[in-house]
């Protein structure tokens, strides 16, 4: 692989990959597979899911607003380049600083990994940690996130990263469990291979949160002319996934579906922790505790990227 040490980016380039990594912003934010851009922008760090009809009841939103802000801000608190085994810190990979990597074997290489840790704009702050690594052997980009939790902070909606897709995908499929599933709507799903056309939002006459999937091995997102962005679980992980034409602050902001902007890209979460949608035992109640999300917890998701 050929590495591009830039003053605010590093670049990766493989066989049919090109990658650029941006330090300031904290994150992959161009991805090419292919010759085409699957992904644009930096990945955010997911947070907040759109407010359910049970939410509004319970006061949920109300209780966990300051998990929106996060949502939309964070802070990286550090990154560092691991390439063939060298480690490299901020002050190697900052001009002045990269100009000693102008010439360096470390422009040829095998692995590359990058690390990024960033703080929730909350108070206290949470850490998140994100790692994106590539390989020869490999023909996409994986990933490693982990939350790290603080005491003090309000249940969290969702807990992962999401990535916007500079195109409306024409349909997905994935193997799994079936349907639309959340912790507390599992028991009727099935093992299998599924697919959905288009990028449907369920058309409540509210809008509000939809389309999570959970327990899934792989998904497959179709363009239009028959390309293809696959993402893996690996290392014994699953993935929880939503794919959907807006962004979850879109979502919040439509009181009914129709006011939602015209499809045009594609936002995709990844989530290592999904808050149950409640309303067991009436309307408005809350998600039992095991389907609650601790902000002070740990969660942990691995995928790739191909």
């Amino acid at each position: 692989m050929e590495t591009v040490f830039a003053d605010l980016s590093l670049g990766v380039k493989g066989p049919g990959l090109e990658a650029i990594f941006a330090y300031d912003k904290g994150g992959l934010e161009s991805l090419v597979i292919g010759g085409r851009q699957q992904l644009y922008r930096c990945p955010s760090l997911a947070f907040w899911r759109a407010t359910t009809d049970n939410d509004r009841g319970n006061g949920f939103s109300k209780k966990s607003a300051l998990w929106m802000g996060a949502d939309m801000f964070s802070i990286v608190t550090s990154y560092s380049v691991n390439v063939d085994g060298t480690e490299l810190g901020k002050e190697e990979l900052r001009a002045p600083g990269n100009n000693r990597l102008l010439d360096s074997p470390l422009r040829k290489a095998h692995e590359v990994s990058i690390t990024f840790s960033h703080a929730t704009c909350t108070n206290p702050a949470a850490e998140v940690r994100v790692t994106y690594s590539m390989s020869d052997d490999w023909d996409g980009v994986r990933v490693d996130y982990e939350y790290r939790g603080v005491e003090g902070l309000p249940s969290l909606p969702v807990c992962g990263i999401r990535f916007c897709l500079p195109y409306v995908v024409a349909g997905y499929d994935w193997q799994g469990l079936s349907g639309e599933t959340y912790p507390d709507r599992l028991a009727g799903a099935q093992e299998g291979h599924w697919s959905i056309e288009g990028l449907p939002v369920t058309p409540y006459v509210i809008a509000q949160e939809c389309g999570m999937h959970m327990g899934t091995q792989l998904v497959r997102f179709h363009h239009k002319d028959g390309g293809v962005l696959t993402i893996k679980a690996v290392d014994g992980c699953t993935i929880n996934f939503q794919a959907l034409p807006c962004s979850p602050l879109e979502l919040e902001a439509a009181y009914h579906p129709i006011d939602l902007p015209l499809p045009r890209r594609t936002y995709i979460t990844i989530a290592a922790a999904v808050r149950g949608v409640g309303g067991i035992d009436s309307w408005g109640s809350e998600p039992g505790p095991g389907y609650q999300i601790d902000a002070a917890g740990t969660y942990h998701t691995a995928f790739t990227l191909c």
